[in-house]
């Protein structure tokens, strides 16, 4: 079975693809050697804010002997210039945010055939930011929080019933949200360490139940 890469933006998404995807896709039967690669930015660092960051970033794994699988988990959201993804202003202009992901998706793609034809690239720009699927069930995975953040989460979904819509501006975007929340209860939210514990007791299960599979990318994942 060939191997899987999954390109991700930084430390918060490799944390979510080592203790989250990676348990998942194993129990599924998903039994090969899956490993979680970040973009790295000139001069240090990590993040999708450059087509060349990713292509430098991709590049070596397109030449390897056995052809792995290789994918993405980038937020379609922090997407807003040409220089982060080639044909950006015509994708934009795609009203419905599915057709719109497509888009960018065969843009991704073509970047990487750009470098060589590679037939086992499945770009997958997801529809929402990472710290949209704590959303999913506040109750369970905000349990060891105090009951005050946890009542402004559920607060939130109350408001919002649909967690896919929390993200809809960059303003209110669900991250920005929890910042604000837990700095109202002088504590600090630290994505990659208490994001992932929250979407850890939520459980990948009752997250793709409140999530669409096809916005999370496993649909593409599930026909290696």
């Amino acid at each position: 079975m060939k191997h899987l890469y999954i390109i991700v933006e930084g430390e918060t998404e490799l944390e979510f693809v080592n203790r989250i995807l990676i348990p998942y896709f194993n129990a599924k039967g998903l039994n090969t050697q899956i490993q979680g690669l970040m973009i790295t930015m000139k001069g240090g660092g990590h993040g999708f804010n450059n087509i060349e960051h990713f292509k430098k970033t991709i590049k070596p794994l397109l030449s390897y002997e056995n052809e792995p699988i290789i994918t993405t988990m980038i937020d379609h959201y922090g997407i807003n210039s040409e220089k982060k993804l080639p044909n950006y202003t015509s994708c934009i202009r795609e009203i419905n945010v599915e057709n719109r992901i497509s888009c960018m998706e065969q843009s991704l793609t073509n970047a990487v055939n750009s470098i060589k034809e590679y037939r086992y690239f499945i770009a997958n720009i997801v529809r929402h930011e990472m710290e949209t699927l704590l959303f999913a069930n506040p109750e369970k995975g905000f349990e060891l929080e105090k009951d005050e953040i946890r009542e402004d989460v559920l607060k939130i979904c109350r408001e919002i019933p649909n967690i896919e819509d929390i993200n809809c501006t960059p303003q209110g975007a669900p991250s920005k949200r929890l910042i604000q929340i837990y700095k109202s209860h002088n504590q600090k939210f630290i994505k990659d360490v208490v994001g992932v514990d929250i979407a850890e007791l939520t459980g990948i299960e009752t997250i793709l139940q409140n999530v669409h599979v096809s916005n999370l990318g496993l649909k593409n994942l599930f026909k290696l």
